[in-house]
């Protein structure tokens, strides 16, 4: 008898090699599933921080905003093309904005505005402080208090430019509606007031400095202009400037000639030293003379027909003697012509270079002519430039005079006013919705990280998904939570509970039907026959094994199974309990031989074919009489008389009967309890199962409530409305449901 299964499932064994057993990735779903089990929480603190929010809203005082607007057009103060003094010139639109804004809320401003209002006799604005008696004079305030007065004032402004315009608006904040309005306006108005001031002042002070200078630069210019007529007369500088008179030209025009004869010259002496070397075929190309090169091309015919009559009749014939003094008149001819090209050639080079001496030293006459007036000359240049530069800058003056009287009459003011502010109906502070609004969304935030944060911590099984995912084992699914005051049975039944297995009273419920579709996958869970050993174990007391186990039981004997049901935890028995057996003798008895087995195996009177064999007394060594041949007899005798045996042991964790018993089991089928049993419990179950070779068939999640978050994972979205299957338990169970949501 082979009572293990070796074969591991084969899903269990890749979820353990691809996952890490405490690795947790939330996607969107798992985010769904966290919130919906922490929704309570969640529900919670959102509702806290409305409220919380609301209460500080409501106990806020009110606060009004007052706007005016105003325009800064730049280009409008410059309408009439007048270079006008005191325009910013900021290097673009928005510096010169920028700067505006800035004067706006400056110091000067806001002491401005204080004085004229009287702010600090008003008892809104000096809140939480007294306000100052009336008739109270400004100018005997301290610099520590009339700071304090301005810096508060600018507290309340905000000036800023609107997007894509150039409208600046100007708002203030005040408890009291009017006094947000006056403030703003008495800053706008005292903002423009000073900019006109500012320019007019500015184009006043240019206007009479320039009227003084004026003056002084009139009589400047005329001197200048004497002093440079008679130095012209003095020194003979007719031109239009220092440059342009008599030496000057002739100078330029020796200096082109000199230019001219010194390239013929070294042109002509390069063909002569050429020349001078004597070869006709060079004085020939180089002069171009054609009489030359016809006596050239004479003597080469009369060479070449001397040496062809010479080789052919010998240096004494007569046509040879002939030919011989023909061609030594022609070589003299060239000779001669040679000679006389190279004197003429020679005579031109000569010509030529006496040109360029008498040119040269012209030239340098007149250079020194030259620089006998150039002192002249430079004294005319400063003279006439000092005159142009008197004249440009008396006109410059003498029109910035004229612009500046212009200036001082005219209103050029590029501040304008758009809107002025009026007084605010309804308050801009608190914002109470905009706070709930912010207060949901702030708290549902926060609702999330604790509900995170809350899941994280929580190291509990709760879904058969947890089990395979944390602790890579599979699952055989999940078993409701069974409550008698939900079903409608007859009187003194619920007082009856512990007596009857709760298959019998809940039979047509989810719970019942979770141990039917337990029963068919422990049927198919081994390969070609069905389990003859069950062995039903937990990690920990308080798991809900014992429950398992005998409903279990019910469940294959009401398929019509011969079933043993048998109470294997001889430390603490329980399921004599579930059927209102004694406990007196059991299989602890049974182990010593002490006892006979017909005796002690009683028939269950809720099912015909199921059989209970109670734990009996506690042992003194229960490890020991598990441990001997005479279980694994039983276990061969109860194989051939039942179709299964269930077998209720020890948790796993507790003591080490469980894994005794788990070694001759053909399935192991380990409980899990919801919300309490701990991943790290449940991974040394399977570690300790694993290490003496037993293979656990699968985990079966325990009392999971109908209404929770857990349920409705498995079963997907319409897990809740299962119940309208199972009579009126589930229907009422369903309307609670909808109720609470």
């Amino acid at each position: 008898m082979n009572p293990r299964n070796e074969d591991q499932d084969p899903a269990a064994s890749r979820l353990i090699g691809a996952r890490s057993e405490d690795a947790l990735a939330f996607s969107l779903d798992e985010v769904q599933r966290v919130l919906r089990r922490q929704k309570l929480v969640v529900f919670a603190i959102v509702t806290i921080t409305v409220l919380v929010v609301a209460l500080i809203s409501m106990s806020l005082p009110k606060r009004y905003e007052a706007v005016a607007r105003i325009m800064l057009d730049f280009d409008k103060a410059n309408s009439l093309n007048l270079d006008q003094l005191g325009i910013p010139t900021g290097s673009d639109a928005i510096t010169k904005m920028e700067t505006q804004i800035r004067i706006i809320r400056s110091e000067t401003i806001g002491w401005e505005v204080v004085k004229d209002l009287r702010l600090y006799e008003n008892a809104v604005f000096m809140a939480p402080g007294p306000p100052m008696k009336k008739g109270t004079n400004p100018d005997d305030f301290t610099p520590q208090v009339r700071t304090r007065l301005t810096k508060r004032l600018i507290g309340t402004l905000t000036v800023q430019l609107v997007p894509k315009t150039q409208i600046v608006e100007v708002r203030c904040e005040s408890q009291d509606p009017k006094l947000a309005a006056d403030i703003a306006n008495a800053a706008v108005d005292r903002y423009i007031e000073r900019n006109f001031r500012t320019k007019f002042e500015q184009t006043m002070k240019a206007s009479n400095w320039l009227a003084k200078q004026l003056d002084d630069l009139k009589k400047t210019v005329r001197e200048s202009e004497q002093r440079f007529t008679d130095y012209q007369k003095q020194t003979g500088l007719v031109g239009t400037d220092e440059s342009h008179n008599i030496v000057t030209e002739r100078l330029t025009e020796l200096n082109v000639e000199l230019s001219k004869a010194e390239g013929d010259r070294i042109t002509k002496e390069a063909i002569y030293r050429i020349l001078d070397s004597g070869d006709p075929e060079l004085v020939g190309a180089l002069t171009a003379n054609a009489t030359l090169q016809a006596m050239r091309t004479r003597e080469a015919e009369l060479q070449s027909q001397f040496a062809l009559l010479t080789s052919k009749f010998g240096p004494n014939y007569p046509k040879v003697r002939q030919t011989k003094i023909e061609l030594d008149s022609v070589h003299a001819a060239v000779q001669k012509e040679l000679s006389n090209t190279l004197s003429r050639i020679k005579k031109e080079y000569e010509s030529s270079l006496r040109s360029e001496n008498m040119l040269r030293a012209e030239l340098e006459r007149q250079k020194q002519e030259a620089l006998r007036m150039n002192s002249d000359a430079i004294q005319f240049a400063i003279m006439k430039r000092e005159v142009e530069s008197n004249r440009d800058l008396y006109e410059g003056l003498l029109k910035k005079l004229k612009e500046a009287g212009v200036l001082a009459g005219l209103n050029s003011s590029f501040a304008s006013i758009v809107d002025p502010a009026s007084i605010p109906l309804s308050p801009s502070a608190p914002r109470v919705t905009f706070n709930l609004m912010m207060a949901v969304m702030g708290g549902l935030l926060a609702g999330i990280v604790v509900a995170i944060a809350r899941e994280n911590l929580n190291t509990s099984i709760r879904t058969p998904e947890e089990v395979e995912l944390y602790c890579g084992i599979p699952t055989l699914g999940i078993i409701p939570r069974a409550e008698l005051r939900d079903i409608e049975t007859e009187p003194g039944l619920a007082s009856k509970a512990e007596l009857h297995p709760m298959m019998n009273l809940l039979p047509k419920t989810q719970f019942a039907e979770s141990f039917r579709a337990l029963r068919s996958s422990l049927l198919l869970a081994s390969a070609g026959a069905p389990p003859k050993v069950i062995a039903v174990t937990s990690s920990l007391p308080s798991e809900g094994k014992t429950t398992v186990a005998v409903n279990i039981s019910v469940a294959l004997a009401q398929a019509g199974k011969r079933v043993l049901l048998v109470d294997s935890d001889l430390r603490r028995p329980c399921v004599h309990k579930c059927f209102g057996f004694a406990n007196s003798e059991g299989f602890s008895a049974l182990l010593a031989g002490s006892q006979d087995e017909s005796v002690i195996i009683n028939a269950a009177s809720v099912t015909p074919t199921l059989f209970v064999l109670p734990g009996g007394r506690m042992p003194p060594s229960p490890s020991e009489l598990l441990l001997s041949k005479r279980f694994e007899q039983l276990l061969q005798k109860w194989s051939a008389e039942y179709d299964h045996i269930v077998l209720d042991t020890p948790p796993v964790l507790a003591v080490n009967d469980s894994v005794i018993v788990g070694a001759s089991a053909n399935a192991v089928l380990v409980i899990a309890r919801a919300g309490k049993t701990g991943r790290q419990s449940l991974r040394r179950v399977r570690d300790t199962l694993r290490s003496v070779g037993v293979t656990i068939t699968g985990v079966l999640v325990n009392d999971v409530a109908l209404n929770s978050a857990e349920y409705q994972e498995y079963y997907g979205h319409y897990g809740s409305y299962y119940s309208y299957y199972y009579g009126h338990e589930g229907q009422d169970s369903q309307e609670k449901d909808n109720g609470k949501s």
